[in-house]
């Protein structure tokens, strides 16, 4: 199951793009965006991250496609960069963030192959970025995924009625269609050879019943059609892939066995049927993880929609008028299938 994928994005794309920084000079008077419990998003912090990520919209996809991506990002932007600002000060009240920064400098080194402080401080001072600047974008990006874990991922679950309530409501979807194996020859006839051809396929058919014959091995050496190459083999397929007179061949004939010769517009077919599979509905043992892991996502995505509006409700953030535009939409309404808990999560 996904964590927190879209609320880290904008993260996760600042330290892949080799972590360059346009650091705020003390000169320079930043236009303030939102204050978020005291802190602060900047005008170049939302740009920044908004070019970051277009960047990446833009290199994937095209025509109305891009169009809608492109706004979605635009729209979404800030308020995910409120949410992470929201996570990053929760995450400081729950864990020793000294600890949790050189930690995560440690993996980073090892990540990136780098093996001294040394030799990390001489390429980040390629891109202007100190081991502290470091520090801090990596618990930018990784506070919050602790977070939720805790908070949202840990607290969650898919009891056993939901998991066979979905599979009652949802029967269709574990319905597995009868499928055939199966090998063909197949002569070509036009209307001033039928007879000629009918005989030589009959002929044929003597030679493919006859003991130790191997079909596969006779289709490649007299049939017409372009599945010669390998044999004739044909499938695995479902009931209706085939033209009537050879479908019912194809599920009726056998397992092991030739069929009778087939006519059909364009000439004359054998089959004979390697293997069959009935139809079936797959029961609730067989599905049940796979339903569990699909609920699992849905009400992620509803209770980290729930936890971060109660979040935000408990922070105080103020947005700047000229700003006020760029928050997401009230989220979209609970999935199909999934239900509260007891909790009423």
């Amino acid at each position: 199951m996904k964590r927190a994928g879209g609320l880290l994005v904008a993260a996760a794309c600042l330290l892949a793009e080799g972590l360059a920084t346009d650091r705020i000079r003390a000169e320079v008077i930043e236009e303030i965006v939102a204050w978020v419990n005291g802190d602060i998003i900047t005008k170049s912090e939302l740009e920044r991250e908004e070019q970051i990520l277009l960047a990446d919209i833009y290199r994937r996809f095209t025509g109305s496609d891009l169009d809608a991506r492109v706004s979605k990002t635009r729209a979404e932007m800030l308020e995910r960069m409120i949410d992470r600002k929201i996570l990053v000060q929760r995450a400081s009240h729950l864990y020793d963030m000294s600890k949790m920064r050189n930690a995560l400098l440690e993996s980073f080194k090892e990540q990136q192959k780098v093996k001294t402080e040394e030799e990390l401080e001489r390429l980040l001072a390629q891109d202007g970025m100190t081991i502290d600047e470091l520090k801090d974008r990596l618990v930018e990006m990784y506070a919050p995924e602790e977070i939720i874990r805790f908070e949202v991922v840990g607290r969650m679950s898919v009891s056993d009625k939901e998991v066979a309530a979905y599979y009652i409501t949802h029967v269709e979807e574990w319905e597995v269609p009868a499928t055939a194996t199966l090998r063909e020859i197949v002569l070509l006839a036009g209307t001033d050879d039928r007879d000629r051809r009918r005989a030589e396929i009959e002929g044929i058919r003597e030679r493919a019943v006859a003991p130790g014959t191997d079909f596969g091995a006779l289709a490649g050496e007299v049939s017409e059609s372009g599945t010669k190459s390998s044999g004739g083999l044909l499938g695995p397929l479902g009931r209706g892939d085939l033209a009537p007179a050879l479908d019912e061949a194809a599920f009726h004939v056998p397992v092991g066995e030739v069929s009778p010769v087939i006519e059909m517009p364009h000439g004359f077919h054998l089959i004979r049927v390697e293997s069959r599979s009935e139809a079936r509905r797959k029961p609730l043992d067989e599905v049940k993880e796979t339903v569990r892991a699909d609920l699992e996502q849905a009400k992620y995505a509803l209770v980290l929609d729930e936890y971060l509006k109660k979040a935000r409700g408990e922070s105080a953030i103020v947005v700047a008028e000229a700003y006020k535009d760029r928050l997401a939409p009230a989220s979209a309404p609970r999935p199909e299938g999934v239900e509260k808990d007891e909790q009423g999560r």
